[in-house]
Parts: structure tokens; C-alpha cells; sequence
């Protein structure tokens, strides 16, 4: 038999879907079907949640093996790939929640809506058609670079009053030059200012005059 899915928002009726899927097909094959025809991220976590009469969350159908070891005979979890429509959907589950968004908590409720009766040269699963604006799906990438670099006036952490009394503003920390080629390192300061001074130990970083902490300490 050749089942009709009527999609929709939870909290809204701007967005119709419909998808036809043969019974012995997989939620695996549902599921690919979904994220290509609402052109989501197939890489993330999504998951089916039979609902009962009263509209309260049963088993879940997930992308992968949820369950803890072998013994664990309360699991209420069972896979995609393994798991065909029609040993799910009957009378007792008409209806299902698909979160397709687990960070945001974003899901579409999954009704059936009755037998497809279509063409022979039909490839299942077929979506029938799809109408108004599609659901929005957080994006998470991992490997997106974070900006480190910081503006020149922007407040850095450092007491400048103190920096200033052992030899400079930064003393010695290297960094890049704004409007310079991305590969020059620098010490902050002109080449003419305290760095460039014999008073200037770069060892240690402040003015030679002040032997110790202490000698800084009572001149304050």
C-alpha cells in the first residue's frame, strides 16, 4: 500500500506538504525525502515521534541506535533505516511530530492523509507537491573561524597607566598592523619610541630605573 503524508507547521498553516512513501519503505527513505525537498541539512540529528490519540509523544524513530547496550528492554527508540512505515503508521498512529531541529526545538507534524492512488512510473517517495515558505533549519558549522583581532581602540584588558610606567603601553606583545599585509608581525609603537631606546629591556620589559617592584612602589 502507498501512503499519503500531509506536512505542516505546528504554528502555522502558510506551509502545505504532501509526500507519498510505499508501506515497506524505511523512515530512513521519508526522512532523506524530507531534507530534500525542504533543502535542510542532511548532516544534522532529526527524529520521527509517533503520537498517540491524545496527541502525546510514543516511540521515537531516529537516525541512529539509541539505546544504552542489548538488556535494555524499556528503549523506547527505533532506527530509520530498519524501520518501515507501515509497522508505525496504523490505527492507533495516525499522526507523527519530525524534529528536524533539535537545537531550536523546530519540528513539522507528519499526518496521514489517505492511500495514494498515482502513475505506474511513479518512483516512491514522491512529493506530490509542496506550498508556501519552507521552514527554517538552524545551521551549526564547526568549522567556522572565530575573528580574533581587535580594533585599536578597543579596551584590551591592560592597564595602560601601569604598561606606561615600565616602558610602554604593551610591553613587547606583538601583534598585526591594521591596513598591513596579514603575514607582518610588529611591536606596537613607532620605530622611534621607547622600544627602540637602550633604556628599553626587553628581557624584562619595563624602564631599567626602577630596579624592583619596591623601587616603582615608593616613587608612587
Amino acid at each position: 500500500m502507498d501512503y499519503r503524508f500531509e506536512i505542516s507547521k505546528p504554528d502555522s498553516s502558510d506551509f502545505r506538504c504532501e509526500i507519498a512513501i510505499n508501506g515497506d519503505q524505511t523512515f530512513q527513505q521519508f526522512h532523506d525525502k524530507i531534507i530534500e525537498t525542504l533543502g535542510f541539512d542532511g548532516s544534522q540529528m532529526a527524529s520521527f515521534f509517533a503520537l498517540d490519540k491524545l496527541g502525546n509523544r510514543g516511540k521515537e524513530i531516529a537516525l541512529m541506535e539509541m539505546s544504552l547496550g542489548d538488556d535494555d528492554e524499556e528503549n523506547n527508540t527505533l532506527v530509520m533505516d530498519v524501520t518501515t512505515i507501515r509497522e508505525v503508521v496504523n490505527a492507533s498512529c495516525i499522526e507523527l511530530d519530525y524534529v528536524y531541529d533539535f537545537f531550536s526545538n523546530n519540528y513539522l507534524k507528519v499526518e496521514y492523509a489517505g492511500e495514494y492512488v498515482g502513475d505506474s512510473a511513479d518512483v516512491l517517495p514522491l512529493c506530490v507537491y509542496c506550498e508556501g515558505p519552507l521552514p527554517h533549519q538552524s545551521s551549526y558549522d564547526v568549522n567556522d573561524d572565530w575573528e580574533l583581532d581587535k580594533d585599536e581602540d578597543e579596551d584590551d584588558g591592560y592597564d595602560d597607566s601601569f604598561m606606561e610606567e615600565f616602558g610602554g603601553k604593551t610591553s613587547g606583545r606583538r601583534g598585526r598592523r591594521k591596513n598591513d599585509d596579514d603575514d607582518e608581525d610588529y611591536r606596537f609603537g613607532d620605530e622611534d619610541d621607547e622600544y627602540g631606546n637602550d633604556d628599553y629591556n626587553e628581557d624584562c620589559g619595563y624602564d631599567e630605573r626602577f630596579e624592583s617592584l619596591d623601587d616603582y612602589i615608593d616613587k608612587l
